[in-house]
């Protein structure tokens, strides 16, 4: 079975990414970057957009005008996330338990990517996959919980929370 994926990619790296993930599954699948236009139309008149189409190419090219039929499938339904949850309660106070998030983070290639009144969201990618993870902080009783809630794909979750808990044992305590 085909599958045409088109991907929006922000950046150089994140394209880089996908080329690397592509020559990794070359062996497994077989994969094709089409050449030229490729667009979706929706239409009821694809027959007449088809003979107007062909009618505009050169003979040799109107020869390579390849045509599917799509059936737009949500993948992201069928593959599960998986979450891991790293918690400590330290004597720190949360500005000393933030510098020293921040310094493990920053260690460890992990970037901020937004904030609400709950929690802080940062990402991590690697070359296993992405990692989101979802800090949030509360004092209580003289002390400071923190919980990570790290979530991705594959065996991306279970790298990612490994380093973070070598590295975190050590400056909160495990």
């Amino acid at each position: 079975m085909k599958y045409l994926f088109i991907v929006s990619y922000e950046d150089d790296a994140e394209r880089k990414r996908i080329d690397y993930l592509l020559e990794k599954w070359q062996e497994r699948a077989r994969i094709s970057k089409p050449k030229g236009l490729t667009f979706i139309i929706e239409t009821n008149e694809i027959s007449e957009f088809a003979e107007e189409l062909l009618s505009k190419l050169n003979p040799s090219s109107s020869k390579r005008v390849e045509s599917f039929v799509l059936h737009e499938k949500d993948l992201r339904s069928q593959i599960r996330s998986t979450t891991t949850v790293i918690e400590y309660q330290s004597n720190e106070s949360p500005e000393i338990v933030k510098k020293l998030l921040d310094y493990v983070f920053s260690k460890n290639n992990i970037r901020y990517h937004s904030s609400d009144l709950k929690s802080t969201k940062y990402f991590v990618l690697t070359r296993k996959g992405r990692v989101d993870i979802a800090v949030t902080m509360e004092s209580k009783n003289g002390k400071t919980w923190i919980k990570l809630s790290l979530s991705g794909y594959g065996e991306a979750v279970e790298h990612i929370a490994k380093k973070l808990k070598e590295d975190l044992d050590h400056l909160l305590g495990g």
